[in-house]
């Protein structure tokens, strides 16, 4: 046997056995979220129950105290709350508050919003620095100012001015998260061919950058572990540090609350996308795109792609699409088919698009959908509901795509 044709069988065994490894690994990942925040799958009951709470799949840690408190009579925002600061409050949750994964300068800035159905005020905070309970803030803000939107430096020092604490929000772990971000883009030729980000200009387009297909994502995350291990991140961190690094997802904690009443409130937290632009605000600052309700009609909330939401007013759409008599799956499809549009229908560009919508009527009914069948990990896209019927359920989302980003899909659908 020749040497390119030993080589070449030697790459070959390398190549199935990291792609075997991957596949492995992503199952693992899938059964370990599942072991920490999902339900055994429950039926829907036939007629919805109220009160209810509905929320992205990660606030299980929080619903069935939030459930609880509705169940008592507390406040429905406060029920709502409870969650977000749940979350924020986890330092292993890197989505949001302490632990969040900062932006391109290594500081983690919250963007919270919270929305009260019952006196109809609403208040939003953005790119907070140093503060962990933006959603606290953002109800702060609420309750003792007539204002709705409030950003940056001068956010914080409201949070001061009010009582808050200010904290460093990086823990030893996102630091490691931040450094092997930085090593990773300062070789440019690391990455390789790919497809980048048409929505961006060059020659920032080069920073947003996807593999042709998710063998060769996870051939490329296999690439970089070694990086990964270098910043001192565990063997069980590096697959996902790299990930985040390659492939960042903003993931925002959203919470909608019903109680008995049929009185409604919302809340959402987040730390945006990872390594963002220092100033950036995301949906969630933005009410009417990542959170919005109507108190006669129900709510809406996104996680996922903020630029998307905020150009169609996402939340917001929903909700009209309700009062106009969707229900709320095909009110949240609907919106999703508007992203669609607003990108020309072009798949390229629409597989930098993540975007899950989470609907809650006033009756109690709900859905949860989301522009493709998995996530970049090929983890289905699901979210949390526990109502009346006293069961936690874990519920898989609708997709519009039922393909994955990193593979896309042939077509657009319909619009």
């Amino acid at each position: 046997m020749n040497k390119s044709r030993r080589t070449f069988l030697a790459t070959a065994a390398v190549s199935t056995a990291s792609l075997a490894w991957a596949s492995s690994l992503r199952a693992q990942m899938q059964d370990m979220r599942h072991m920490h925040h999902n339900e055994p799958e429950q039926e829907r009951p036939a007629v919805p129950r109220l009160p209810a709470v509905l929320c992205k799949a990660t606030g299980t840690v929080g619903i069935d105290a939030a459930y609880k408190m509705l169940s008592d009579g507390s406040d429905t925002l406060d029920a709502a709350l409870h969650i977000c600061k749940t979350q924020e409050d986890d330092p292993k949750d890197h989505s949001t508050g302490l632990g969040a994964l900062p932006n391109a300068q290594g500081e983690v800035q919250l963007d919270a919003c919270c929305l009260h159905g019952p006196t109809r005020r609403a208040a939003a905070v953005g790119g907070v620095s140093g503060i962990r309970n933006g959603s606290l803030l953002a109800r702060a803000l609420m309750e003792d100012t007539g204002n709705a939107l409030l950003v940056g430096s001068d956010a914080q020092q409201f949070a001061l001015a009010h009582g808050f604490v200010k904290e460093d929000l990086l823990t030893d772990r996102t630091r490691q998260n931040y450094a092997l971000w930085t090593k990773i883009h300062a070789d440019p030729g690391l990455l390789g061919a790919g497809k980048y980000d048409p929505s961006w200009p060059e020659p920032l387009r080069r920073a947003h950058f996807m593999p042709p297909s998710q063998r060769e994502f996870d051939l490329l995350v296999h690439r970089c572990e070694p990086l990964a291990s270098q910043e001192g991140l565990a063997p069980a961190a590096t697959w996902r540090a790299v990930f985040d690094a390659l492939a960042p997802v903003s993931q925002a904690v959203y919470v909608s609350t019903i109680d008995r009443k049929g009185q409604i409130s919302s809340a959402s937290s987040s730390g945006g996308q990872p390594w963002r632009m220092p100033g950036v605000a995301s949906d969630v600052a933005t009410i009417g795109a990542g959170c919005f309700l109507d108190p006669a009609v129900g709510s809406a909330g996104a996680s996922g792609n903020a630029e998307a939401s905020i150009k169609i007013a996402g939340a917001h759409t929903i909700v009209e699409n309700m009062r106009m008599g969707m229900s709320p799956e095909e009110a949240g499809m609907d919106a999703l088919r508007r992203i669609v549009r607003w990108y020309n229908n072009d798949m390229d560009a629409l597989r930098f698009v993540e975007v899950v919508y989470y609907v809650l009527r006033k009756d109690g009914a709900y859905s949860g959908v989301s522009l493709w069948g998995g996530d970049g990990t090929g983890n289905v896209r699901q979210f949390t509901i526990k109502d009346a019927a006293n069961v936690r359920r874990t519920e898989d989302c609708v997709a519009l795509f039922p393909c994955g980003p990193l593979n896309g899909c042939a077509m657009a659908p319909k619009a």
